[in-house]
């Protein structure tokens, strides 16, 4: 046994009673403490899942970077999820033929997202075809399609998943990313919502898509801000906006599938109208809560969660408010007495590769939410 692993083992075994300090970046290590068991720190540093490993030790704990996290960063493509996506990878990139890219959720589109999901490393030779056969996929205006690239299949959240991986994957500053995310700008400054679809329809109560927030978020965060196209800012308010104003899940109007039914009905281009007509008519719109976001879950897919969008929010530089407290609240509560995350919602046996296992705790959830709790309770302490 090497000295490492005598730690590892050392530590495994380490009292509850103990804590560590989490919370800060590297230039404020321990700023906030969450009062994790060390054990479970133990835990998410363990080499199984080398990125969530190093990324406990970078952000959650404020190592700075050194042998010892760039040895684990090197080793993510190790990881049985994506080595078992990567091992069925056909000659060209893809894992499917073109008509099936979007196929859920074993198409070729689906698996660059989950590969920028769990980290894997844009260094691997396999992981650059994948990208060079996403870009293949693109469309004309930047963006991807449901619809074997035909245009009306275009839609923002797919976009916004492709893009955003592919930037974690080492093409943030590459000019066909950049398009993708200006083409998702162009449909909001056209529409002035965020659509489902390209064309600017929402088939909604509340006239908009709120899934979409978060993944466009998630995007914005993945491009550097010097490089971000026209659009991309106000973009960003809008989905700050509508995140902030329902309280991050408090989302679902009721009286949504009535709605939804009657509209169906209705043709297209009238069901603007429609809506208006109908919430004349039925009073102004309540809100509840969108209960599939408080079963958090990892890798996620068009949907979203409350611990999704927090991690969101964080990431294009929101702090703490109090309108974010019950989603903050709702993170809190889910956690069991090691402070560790279950994992509640999955895509496992509709995937390539499972990832975790639902009903246990899971790494990727823990290290999320320690991540948010931590960037948001520092942030409500320095303001």
């Amino acid at each position: 046994m090497s000295s490492s692993d005598r730690a590892m083992s050392s530590s495994r075994t380490a009292p509850l009673d103990k804590t560590v300090q989490v919370g800060g970046t590297a230039s404020s290590p321990g700023a906030t403490s969450l009062g994790v068991p060390s054990e479970t720190i133990a835990w998410l540093t363990e080499s199984e899942n080398s990125a969530v490993a190093a990324l406990t030790r970078r952000e959650l704990l404020g190592e700075r970077d050194g042998p010892k996290i760039e040895a684990l960063w090197a080793l993510r493509n190790d990881y049985a999820p994506i080595a078992r996506i990567l091992s069925l990878q056909n000659d060209d990139g893809s894992w499917a033929p073109p008509a099936r890219d979007y196929k859920k959720y074993e198409g070729s589109l689906w698996q660059i997202h989950f590969l920028g999901e769990l980290y894997a490393s844009g260094d691997d030779q396999r992981v650059g075809r994948a990208a060079e056969y996403a870009f293949s996929r693109q469309l004309d205006d930047g963006s991807w399609s449901c619809s074997n690239k035909r245009q009306y299949g275009s839609i923002p959240c797919l976009t916004a998943n492709v893009g955003r991986a592919l930037a974690r994957l080492g093409y943030c500053r590459d000019d066909r990313t950049i398009q993708a995310l200006a083409s998702i700008a162009r449909v909001y400054l056209k529409n002035g919502l965020l659509a489902c679809m390209a064309g600017g329809h929402s088939y909604t109560l509340n006239g908009y898509c709120h899934m979409l927030a978060p993944k466009v978020l998630l995007f914005l965060a993945e491009v550097p801000r010097e490089v971000w196209p026209d659009g991309a800012s106000e973009l960003r308010d809008e989905c700050v906006r509508v995140l902030r104003e329902r309280e991050v899940f408090r989302c679902l109007p009721e009286g949504s599938r009535a709605f939804q039914e009657q509209a169906l009905a209705v043709p297209l281009k009238e069901r603007a109208v429609f809506r208006e007509r109908y919430i004349a008519e039925h009073g102004p719109i309540e809100y509840g809560d969108k209960p599939g976001w408080l079963r958090f879950g990892y890798p996620l897919s068009y949907n979203s969660d409350a611990l999704e969008a927090l991690i969101a929010l964080a990431g294009v530089g929101e702090t703490h408010r109090p309108e974010y407290e019950p989603a903050l609240e709702a993170v809190r509560g889910a956690a069991d007495a090691r402070m560790r995350w279950i994992l509640r919602n999955t895509h496992n046996g509709k995937m390539l590769a499972d990832v975790e296992a639902k009903g246990k705790p899971s790494k990727w959830l823990t290290w999320r939410a320690l991540r948010v709790l931590a960037e948001f309770r520092e942030a409500a302490a320095t303001n």
